[in-house]
């Protein structure tokens, strides 16, 4: 046998080991992507059963900011007039 022989069983025997290993490999990522589906799942399913309360919340606040807004514009809106009416008085006077 040449060394030529040797080093072309060497290499062939440690392709052999390295397809087997990829396939265990392949093997366990199917395995893992099936558990990772069921997970992904179940929580799908969680999620989907709060999101009424998510969308309660969410009217509720929008509510909530629309009467602060109108409450904050009347004011503002009362209160300019409230300066405005001094501001003309005393011009009025001069």
């Amino acid at each position: 046998m040449a060394i030529n022989d040797i080093f072309l069983s060497v290499l062939l025997v440690l392709s052999s080991i390295l397809v087997i290993v990829l396939i265990i490999l392949c093997i366990k990522l199917v395995y893992t992507a099936k558990k990772m589906d069921i997970i992904l799942n179940d929580v799908e399913k969680k999620l989907s059963s709060v999101n009424g309360v998510f969308r309660v919340i969410d009217i509720f606040t929008d509510g909530v900011s629309d009467f602060c807004d109108t409450l904050f514009a009347k004011t503002g809106s009362f209160l300019r007039k409230i300066f405005k009416k001094k501001k003309d008085t005393e011009e009025d006077i001069e």
